[in-house]
């Protein structure tokens, strides 16, 4: 079995003492608006604040359609300055690995061949070169390059399923978000593995979401686990994988699954927008960061919804206003 010890870990705590803080994509986009980037980047080298970028944000600004402001976006998010996270599929992954080893380790190969693994690993984490310089340097190209991936399909399947999960809410006649910690069901496909039980929620609906990620090719939770766990004969078919997922993790192991379940529940309760897929993968992060900042007063709320039953501990939400106002509370903020 491959040991994971080699694997550094995703961020825990900032190694200086600094607050680390996220900024969400509305306060990225105030801030080019009001031609801030300059204080920006002078907050972002101060002693106090580490400030974070996240993938997922970094995304929704390739997507826009005004190269303009896409330009202005991006060559500030990704200036190095900034703290660039991981995406959420290598933490998320890394968090289930880590998983296997504990409850299954016989999962593992004998013998891992990393190296795609590591190479992958630099492409995102290099300061010179790789996906953040990629991006900076050709936005259109890279964006390209990640619909020519299927993030785009994946995006629009997501809206998709969060209109037809409204509609179930609507039709159980649930009007408000009850108790995240007493959701509970029975699954209504076959799932090996499974002991007959009502079960969490989230358990489910991670079993169906990583089972169909796992099994395509190119998929990035699957480049990240394929070369330490053999996918390809019967694993995800098999009572171990359901027993695993139905049973015996608990979320204090994967607490990101739980957080993007916990948002994607409380979404079907609101309006859909753009951005709400897009949300969903941000609450991945709340992991990573001790403050995040947004002027979406939905995010916060649903922040504070989740956090009683959090198996982890949440960031404070900052809410700031919109446009220059928002600016102004964001560096009163980090002026404090």
């Amino acid at each position: 079995m491959h040991s994971l010890s080699r694997i550094p870990e995703v961020i825990s705590a900032d190694p200086k003492g600094k607050t680390r803080v996220l900024l969400d994509s509305n306060a990225w986009r105030y801030v080019v608006d009001a031609q801030a980037q300059g204080r920006l980047l002078r907050a972002a080298s101060g002693p106090a604040f580490r400030l974070q970028i996240a993938p997922a944000i970094l995304y929704e600004a390739l997507r826009m359609s005004d190269p303009g402001v896409k330009g202005k976006l991006v060559r500030l998010m990704t200036n190095p300055r900034f703290q660039r996270l991981m995406t959420e599929a290598y933490a998320e992954s890394m968090e289930m690995l880590l998983a296997f080893e504990v409850l299954l380790p016989s999962w593992f190969r004998d013998k891992s061949d990393l190296s795609f693994f590591h190479r992958l690993r630099k492409d995102w984490s290099r300061k010179t070169g790789g996906f953040w310089v990629r991006c900076a340097e050709n936005p259109d190209l890279e964006m390209n390059r990640i619909n020519a991936l299927g993030d785009r399909y994946v995006l629009e399947a997501a809206r998709a399923q969060y209109e037809d999960a409204r509609k179930q809410m609507h039709e159980a006649n649930l009007k408000s978000v009850p108790n995240l910690s007493e959701v509970v069901a029975r699954p209504t496909m076959h799932v090996p593995g499974w002991d007959g039980s009502s079960v969490a929620v989230w358990r489910i609906e991670t079993y169906v979401a990583i089972s169909f990620a796992l099994r395509r090719h190119g998929d990035a939770y699957r480049d990240w686990i394929g070369p330490f766990v053999e996918l390809d004969q019967g694993l995800i078919a098999g009572e171990a994988w359901g027993r695993f997922w139905m049973h015996s993790v608990s979320e204090k192991m994967v607490p990101r699954q739980w957080l993007r379940w916990a948002h994607s529940f409380q979404q079907r309760f609101r309006k859909v927008t753009t951005g709400s897929p897009g949300d969903t993968q941000l609450f991945s992060y709340l992991v990573e960061t001790d403050v995040i900042v947004t002027a979406d007063r939905v995010l916060i709320d649903m922040l504070e919804e989740c956090r009683p039953y959090s198996p982890v501990a949440l960031p404070t939400g900052k809410l700031i206003r919109a446009g220059r106002d928002g600016v102004e509370d964001l560096f009163s903020f980090l002026n404090d």
